[in-house]
């Protein structure tokens, strides 16, 4: 029982290329997120109004005229309310 089990010989250039492999595939894992990091970002720049909105990322498009159109309805709903308003007030001081 006094024999001890033989050590296994450690190869030091073996564990130094395998270790070069694993850097070398972290690294090329870590340029390809930055590239695709950096190829999005360029693509919603370039998609970017710059005109003075307040929409630098928003994602869906909405021209003027849309937005012009859905102030008019929102302005002619308002003063449709008032209307009611105003005839359902008459109508109370009326009785």
């Amino acid at each position: 029982m006094s024999e001890s089990a033989p050590e296994p010989q450690i190869d030091a250039a073996a564990i130094l290329k395998a270790q070069k492999r694993r850097n070398a595939w972290l690294a090329l894992a870590l340029v390809a997120f930055v590239v695709i990091v950096g190829v999005s970002t360029v693509i919603r720049l370039q998609q970017s109004d710059f005109g003075g909105s307040d929409r630098l990322y928003f994602s869906g498009y909405m021209d003027e005229a849309a937005k012009e159109k859905r102030d008019r309805e929102a302005d002619e709903q308002a003063r449709a309310t008032a209307e009611v308003d105003a005839s359902n007030a008459e109508e109370a001081g009326d009785e």
